[in-house]
């Protein structure tokens, strides 16, 4: 609380609210078929569409709040440098194997001893928007979640925009996740 008092003394504004959120890896959702979205098949991650699933990340990340597209050169180091995951990693492709939702995951193992427990984080979730509302995020995460599962790993981790206009909040309660941590993004305007 006192840092926000003087954030607030010095004319700054809280704006929004970030959740890191924790499940442990039992009592799973359904492990969705690969097919179980009409129109649509859950893949494995694949390596070779970098461009392609790049697209469909800034297009999901279009509508959030600070997002900006991310460029080629960058995307790759996320898809594929510290961390990259892409064998429990999922794209989602609709009848002409165009990618439609991906579902880049994550894995920190240098974390575990320090934690006391092995996490799969799910770092980038995105839905191009002709495709949201019908169960498309859910089975991602219920697929990546079984993933982990079978890696031996016991938590999932995501983080959330609170205010996000897609209800991933909510969404992501709904699977089993709680909030672990919180921060608090300010802003001050500042006149030219």
């Amino acid at each position: 609380v006192g840092d926000h008092a003087l954030y607030a003394s010095l004319g700054f504004t809280a704006v929004r609210w970030f959740e890191e959120l924790l499940r442990p890896l039992t009592d799973l959702p359904s492990e969705p078929a690969p097919d179980a979205i009409a129109g649509l098949t859950i893949v494995p991650w694949p390596g070779d569409r970098l461009d392609e699933i790049l697209a469909v990340r800034n297009e999901s990340f279009a509508d959030h709040w600070g997002s900006t597209p991310i460029q080629p050169e960058r995307w790759v180091d996320q898809a594929t440098g510290h961390g990259s995951y892409p064998e429990c990693s999922f794209v989602a492709v609709d009848a002409a194997d165009r990618i439609v939702a991906m579902c880049m995951n994550g894995r920190y193992a240098d974390d575990d001893e320090l934690l006391g427990r092995s996490d799969g984080w799910i770092q980038t979730l995105g839905v191009v928007r002709g495709w949201r509302g019908r169960g498309v995020a859910s089975a991602l995460i219920a697929t990546s979640l079984h993933a982990f599962a079978r890696a031996g790993l016991t938590h999932a981790s995501i983080g959330v925009d609170g205010d996000s206009p897609t209800g991933a909040a909510r969404l992501y309660r709904a699977l089993g996740f709680e909030p672990s941590q919180r921060s608090i993004t300010h802003e001050i305007r500042v006149e030219r």
